[in-house]
């Protein structure tokens, strides 16, 4: 790979995972995530994964490859087919029979 395209891989996916990371921030700050340990430990961990990826050329010296951008860009799309359900959340669901 050439030197510019280890450069451009290195920026989208700082890109993308700084898209994660400010979605992880929202949630911290939630109502759902002040309430509930187990999802602030998500996003918590989430927060920092996408930083350790995004800026893991300046962190480690290593640049990201195409499967670590793609999978990034995964995560980031699947946080953003859930917005719909941060508005409004409540408490996470439970069965009938664990009342």
């Amino acid at each position: 790979m050439t030197w510019q395209a280890h450069q451009l891989l290195a920026v989208l996916n700082l890109a993308i995972c700084c898209g994660i990371a400010w979605a992880c921030i929202c949630r911290l700050n939630s109502d759902i995530s002040r309430r509930f340990k187990l999802a602030r430990a998500r996003y918590t961990l989430l927060l920092a994964g996408a930083m350790a990826s995004g800026l893991q050329p300046v962190l480690w010296g290593a640049w990201p490859d195409a499967g670590s951008v793609i999978f990034a860009g995964c995560v980031l799309a699947g946080l953003a087919i859930n917005v719909v359900r941060w508005y409004g959340a409540s408490a996470p669901k439970r069965r009938k029979g664990d009342a």
